[in-house]
C-alpha cells in the first residue's frame, strides 16, 4: 500500500513500480527475480533479503549493471552494496518487546519464541534484542522455533511448545503471523492471561487479539512508510543524484529508521487516530470497542 501511494504521489504509472514477494520464504526465488530485474534493466531495486549473505552477490551484480540497490525491512550484510536501509532498527525493536515482557512477567518464567527465519537479520536481531532485554530478570527463553515463513507450521510449533511446557509464562512472536499463531494456540490450550503474549506488527488478526485480551502487546512497525520511502528514495536518487536524495530524506549513516509503536489495549484507539491523521490506511477499526477495565488498571 505504501508503494502504491508513492507511485500515485510521484505521478508514476502503475507499471513503473513492481512489487513482488514469494508466497513463502524462498531465497532461490529472490535471486531468480533479481536476475530477471537485472536483465530487464530496471532503474532501481529495493529488496528485503531473506538471507542477506546469499543475496549479496546478485545485489552486487545489479549494482555493477548500473542499477540502484537499496534494502528495506531486512538489513543487509556489513559492507553491502546496498546504498541505504529503510526500516526498523530490529535490535532496538526486539529489545522494546523484551522490556514489555518484563513488565508482564515481574516474577519471571519461561518464554517461548516463534520466528519465520533462522537466517534473516531482522529475525536474528529482534530475537537478540528481546533476549538481551529479559536477561537477568528471572525470565528464561526457550530456543526459538522456526517455521520458515509457513503460518500453518507456526501454529503447529506454538502448540508443540505449549504442550511440552505446561507452565509457559510467555510467548514472543517475531514475524507478523507468529502473534496470531501463538494467540490461537494459547486460546486452544485455555491459557489466556496465563501465557502472556508479545508480538510484532498491527494486522487485523493481531489487533483482534489485542481487543480480545489474548495478545498483550504488539510492536507495530511502520511498513507503509518502508514501502513508500523505498520508491521515493530510488526515484530521488535516479532524478537528483544520491547526495541530494540522501539530504532530502535524512539518510543517516546509510539508514532511514522508520521507527515502531508499542500497542496495548490502553492505547489502541489512540494509535488508530494517529494512523487516520497521517492518512495511513488500515483494515481494522476500534469503533464500538473499549478496553477492558482490568486491562486499564493493569497498564496503569
Amino acid at each position: 500500500m505504501g508503494v502504491r501511494a508513492a507511485v500515485k504521489d510521484l505521478d508514476l504509472s502503475d507499471d513503473q513500480a513492481v512489487f513482488f514477494v514469494p508466497p513463502t520464504e524462498d531465497v532461490a526465488k529472490q535471486i531468480e527475480i533479481m536476475e530477471t530485474y537485472i536483465v530487464q534493466g530496471v532503474t532501481g531495486i529495493a529488496i528485503a533479503p531473506s538471507d542477506p549473505s546469499a543475496l549479496e552477490p546478485v545485489m552486487k551484480k545489479a549494482v555493477d549493471a548500473g542499477i540502484i540497490v537499496i534494502t528495506l525491512d531486512t538489513p543487509p550484510v556489513d559492507g553491502s552494496v546496498s546504498l541505504a536501509y529503510i526500516g526498523t532498527d530490529n535490535y532496538a525493536a526486539g529489545r522494546a518487546a523484551g522490556e514489555e515482557m518484563v513488565k508482564l512477567l515481574p516474577e519471571g518464567g519461561t518464554v517461548g519464541i516463534g520466528r519465520g527465519s533462522d537466517t534473516a537479520l531482522n529475525a536474528l536481531q529482534r530475537t537478540d534484542g528481546f533476549r538481551d532485554a529479559v536477561a537477568g530478570t528471572g525470565i528464561e527463553t526457550l530456543e526459538p522455533v522456526s517455521d520458515k515463513e509457513d503460518a500453518a507450521l507456526a501454529l503447529e510449533l506454538a502448540n508443540s511448545v505449549l504442550l511440552t511446557n505446561h507452565d509457559l509464562a510467555g510467548a514472543f512472536g517475531v514475524y507478523v503471523y507468529n502473534g496470531p499463531a501463538w494467540a490461537t494456540a494459547i486460546k486452544e490450550a485455555d491459557r489466556v492471561d496465563q501465557t502472556r503474549l508479545v508480538c510484532f506488527d498491527a494486522t487485523m488478526d493481531i489487533v483482534n487479539g489485542i481487543k480480545e485480551g489474548v495478545i498483550d502487546v504488539t510492536v507495530a512497525q511502520r511498513e507503509f512508510g518502508m514501502g513508500y520511502k523505498s520508491v521515493q528514495l530510488v526515484y530521488l536518487i535516479a532524478t537528483n543524484g544520491q547526495d541530494a536524495a540522501f539530504g532530502e530524506m535524512d539518510v543517516v549513516d546509510g539508514v532511514i529508521d522508520t521507527g515502531v509503536d508499542i500497542i496495548t489495549q490502553i492505547n489502541l484507539q489512540e494509535y488508530e487516530a494517529q494512523l487516520d491523521a497521517q492518512g495511513i490506511p488500515h483494515e481494522w477499526s476500534t469503533e464500538g470497542w473499549a478496553p477492558e477495565q482490568d486491562e486499564v488498571e493493569q497498564w496503569k
